[in-house]
C-alpha cells in the first residue's frame, strides 16, 4: 500500500506545476512519421484533423496518444502537431498519456466529438491542466 501511495505521489509531482501553454500551429513541430500510426492518406471523402499538443513541463515527460474513434492514431510530445486524414462526418477524438511506468498510470482518456468536413481542416489542441489532467478541444490558434 505504501508503494502505491509513493508511486502515485511521484506521478503527481512529475505532472504538477503550471498548466501548459498553447502552441500556434505555425510554430508547432511535425510529429515524426514513425509516431503517426493511422489516417495518413489523403483520399476523397476525408477531412483533415489537425491536432497540436501544448508546450510546457506539466506532463512533458510522457507521450500523449491521440485517439480517433478509439484507435491510437499518433503519439505526440509537447509542442508537436499532426495532421490526420479522417473520414468526413462525426468522429470521436481523444487524448491519454501513453507509455510504461508512471506514464501508463495517467488519468482516463478524455474524448470529444469532432465534426470533420470533407476537404476542410478542423484544428484541435491537447492541453494539460496544472493537476495533470489532459483535455482536447477545438482551437483557432
Amino acid at each position: 500500500m505504501l508503494k502505491i501511495a509513493a508511486t502515485t505521489a511521484l506521478f503527481a509531482a512529475l505532472l504538477a506545476g503550471c498548466a501548459t501553454s498553447p502552441v500556434p500551429i505555425k510554430n508547432a513541430i511535425a510529429v515524426p512519421p514513425e509516431r503517426v500510426l493511422a489516417y495518413q492518406k489523403d483520399v476523397p471523402g476525408t477531412g483533415t484533423l489537425s491536432v497540436t499538443r501544448d508546450s510546457g513541463h506539466t506532463g512533458g515527460l510522457c507521450s500523449v496518444g491521440l485517439f480517433v474513434d478509439g484507435k491510437v492514431a499518433a503519439l505526440l510530445k509537447p509542442g508537436e502537431r499532426v495532421a490526420l486524414h479522417v473520414p468526413a462526418g462525426s468522429v470521436v477524438v481523444g487524448a491519454a498519456y501513453q507509455g510504461s511506468g508512471i506514464c501508463g498510470m495517467g488519468a482516463d482518456r478524455q474524448e470529444r466529438e469532432a465534426i470533420v468536413t470533407g476537404g476542410k481542416v478542423k484544428n484541435y489542441r491537447i492541453s494539460t491542466s496544472s493537476d495533470g489532467v489532459l483535455d482536447i478541444l477545438p482551437t483557432t490558434l
